[in-house]
């Protein structure tokens, strides 16, 4: 690339990486040795300098003596954030080992898409702690060595979420010792899970388990038909029977079989959606009689479910995990309050019988924006889902406090700057209809509206058009994997 090639239509050096930095200040001029020796100041940073040193050397830049890139820890930075300067040699500075995972993120952008990186200083940190992506592979098989390759593409761009749905009514995929019946033919197993988990924490990313529970259980309970609901005046073959405490007991006997894969893992999401027809709840005198029964005559099927999740929501929380559920059942009992240290993941407001954001705001819920009407790749477009673009997320102009509207279109939002209860924003893959499209057309399906959510996560928005945001997708290109 030529020093016009490397210059915007202005003459200004151009910074291209993704997610673009808050601040970039050229000083004139690149950088690009023949030869470079990353060296860590901290014995917690050595890791990211012979991981440097090595995506170093696969792009033509051997370790040599000469330019340095040196790795500082400073305590004033926080989590993920990252100064660097760019001079003869490098200097980045981070607090933490993802913050200068990060940084190195920024230079190999630049090398591998103009050769070089310009010179000057560079600051950035992430406007939300989490940015995500939900993957059902429940539904479809994604293979151990597809979901080896997907994270490396994920930290390149700055996801540091991964969240495993892994059980859903069309399949269980995961490996289980205590339940070995319910498990699909193909699935993952306990030891390929080890690798996966080994692999994201090398990353900087958390691994979320997804056991959707106490709906979303039709392959599971197909095994354990005596646990489904009863028929009653509507049939449900995939909701656990939560008015017995045997169903109830096998929901933390299947937790506890699943637990020990994700060791290490702090987060947990047990679902808690779409169990019934949730305008029809009424019609189900179980749920209706049982909830009356221990929690009064005004208590219906809402509080028998809320009920349910605050003692998942208790028991996987004494497994070590914080729990998340998603909001479209939540929040609407009258007996029973829903444990407000459970993270709520806000995918929807479609129906008018869901409760507003404000209603979570004011009872203290941490909230993830997973926006269905921006970041739901579902596959096959089911249930009138178009695939997520680039354009449609800019022309929202979409931040990660901008959340799905209520019916008639009223706007719901929260203002940067965030307040700690804005955990941050994800993208989902949904796998309603296997066979649409292959795992490597997924990958690429996904490519570009992934890494624009995670651009405008990042940064609460964006100082990028489409246009250059565009652009660098396309000149920083994938990340090589082995």
């Amino acid at each position: 690339m030529s020093e016009e090639e490397r210059e915007d239509g202005s003459g200004a050096v151009r910074w291209l990486a993704l997610p673009f930095p808050q601040t970039f200040a050229p000083s004139g001029g690149w950088w690009h040795p023949t030869g470079a020796d990353v060296v860590a100041d901290d014995p917690s940073l050595v890791r990211e300098a012979a991981r440097m040193q090595d995506e170093l050397a696969a792009l033509g830049v051997p370790r040599r003596s000469g330019s340095v890139v040196r790795l500082r820890r400073d305590p004033a930075q926080h989590g993920e954030s990252f100064a660097i300067e760019v001079g003869d040699d490098i200097v980045v500075t981070s607090g933490t080992a993802a913050g200068a995972f990060r940084a190195t993120r920024q230079l190999l952008h630049n090398l591998r898409a103009q050769g070089v990186v310009p010179r000057g200083r560079v600051s950035s940190a992430p406007a939300v702690a989490e940015r995500g992506l939900h993957l059902d592979a429940a539904r479809k098989h994604y293979p151990v060595e597809w979901m080896l390759r997907l994270l490396p593409a994920l930290a390149d761009v700055g996801i540091n979420v991964l969240q495993w749905h892994f059980s859903e009514n069309e399949g269980f995929r995961l490996e289980s010792e205590a339940f070995p019946e319910i498990v699909s033919d193909e699935h993952i197993t306990r030891a390929d899970a080890t690798r996966i988990l080994a692999a994201a924490r090398d990353l900087h990313i958390e691994v979320i388990p997804s056991l959707d529970m106490p709906g979303h259980l039709r392959h599971v309970l197909a095994r354990h038909p005596d646990l489904r609901m009863p028929p009653d005046l509507v049939t449900e073959d995939a909701a656990l029977d939560i008015t017995r405490a045997e169903a109830v007991d096998f929901a933390h006997r299947l937790i506890d079989d699943m637990a020990p894969v994700f060791a290490g893992c702090t987060r947990w999401h047990l679902g808690g959606d779409e169990f019934v027809d949730f305008t029809r709840i009424d019609d189900y005198p179980a749920l209706a009689d049982a909830a009356r029964e221990r929690y009064g005559d005004h208590a219906n099927g809402f509080d028998l479910l809320t009920a349910f999740v605050n003692g998942i929501a208790a028991h996987v929380r004494r497994l070590g995990f914080e729990p998340r559920v998603w909001n479209d059942g939540m929040l609407r009992s009258s007996a029973v309050a829903l444990d407000p240290r459970v993270v709520l993941t806000w995918w929807t407001n479609w129906n008018a019988q869901m409760r507003p954001l404000s209603d979570a705001v004011a009872a203290g819920h941490r909230l993830v924006n997973v926006n269905d009407g921006l970041f739901y790749y579902v596959l096959g477009e089911k249930a009138g889902y178009r695939y997520p673009t680039a354009e449609r997320i800019w022309d929202a102009d979409w931040h990660p406090g901008l959340f799905p509207a209520l019916p008639g279109g009223v706007r719901q939002e929260i203002a940067p700057p965030y307040p700690d209860l804005l955990l941050g924003a994800s993208f989902a893959i949904w796998s309603d209809e296997p066979a649409a499209q292959t795992v490597d057309e997924v990958t690429a399906g996904v490519r570009t509206p992934l890494r624009a959510m995670a651009e405008r996560a990042w940064n609460g928005g964006s100082q990028l058009s489409l246009a250059e945001f565009t652009a660098r997708d396309e000149a920083i290109g994938s990340v090589a994997v082995d």
